[in-house]
């Protein structure tokens, strides 16, 4: 939100890259919104390919997208079911509807708004914030404008400037912005079970499922997994 809000107060009217998940969409009220009312032209497509990532308990699905000649990757983070919140089988994850890329011929720069103090839950690092533009030739260069800000940089030009921000994730303690801990409106993760998924050397090689309400197997290990070195540039 505060860099698109940087990039109309000088002028610019870029159109948005939204990798919007298709479950839970009541998550998505607050961008709904700011598309409505700030007219956005926006974008959005299937991933090219997706798999797992695991850290201890924490889970992730991966998703690559081709846009042009260039692969981008964006997370789909994993967070336990609750009872009066629909949730959904993380393998259902894995089998969303899959396309080759996303052709967009004019555009030469795209705005990137993470910060070198962003890290990945799972894979740490920095988001690839290490330079100011990866240069791409014959492609559209990707630019990270906001990399040297801190989190605190964020919101106090969010309150400065009084950029819309969704009031349901995040929330200002001692004063202090966080996000929400129990994450039940984060965008950014889906209520999903993994039960069947652990691919820890310890994990229970038989679990009870409750979406098919029986009892089967581990299936870890026929599920694709994100292969470490692709990712390497997220890494710590």
């Amino acid at each position: 939100m505060v860099l698109l809000h940087l990039l109309r107060q000088v002028g610019l009217s870029p159109e948005v890259v939204f990798f919007r998940e298709p479950w839970q969409p009541r998550k998505y009220e607050f961008q709904e919104r700011i598309i409505r009312e700030w007219e956005l032209l926006v974008h959005t497509w299937h991933p090219e390919c997706s798999a797992m990532q695991q850290t201890d308990d924490e889970y992730e699905v991966q998703n690559v997208y081709a846009f042009n000649r260039t692969r981008l990757t964006c997370p789909t983070g994993i967070v336990e079911p609750v009872e009066d919140l629909p949730w959904v089988c993380t393998l259902d994850i894995l089998r969303r509807p899959k396309q080759r890329g996303l052709v967009m011929p004019h555009f030469d720069a795209i705005w990137i708004g993470h910060k070198g103090c962003d890290t990945d839950q799972v894979l740490g690092g920095d988001a690839g914030t290490r330079v100011e533009a990866r240069v791409l030739p014959q492609e559209a260069s990707l630019l990270f404008p906001l990399r040297d800000w801190s989190h605190e940089d964020v919101w106090s030009y969010t309150e400065q400037y009084q950029v819309p921000y969704d009031a349901e994730r995040y929330e200002k303690v001692n004063g202090k912005w966080r996000e929400r801990p129990d994450r039940r409106v984060n965008a950014d993760y889906v209520h999903a079970c993994t039960r069947c998924l652990d691919s820890r050397p310890d994990a229970p090689k038989f679990v009870e499922c409750p979406k098919l309400g029986m009892t089967i197997e581990n299936v870890a290990d026929k599920v694709p997994w994100v292969e470490p070195e692709k990712l390497s540039y997220m890494q710590d």
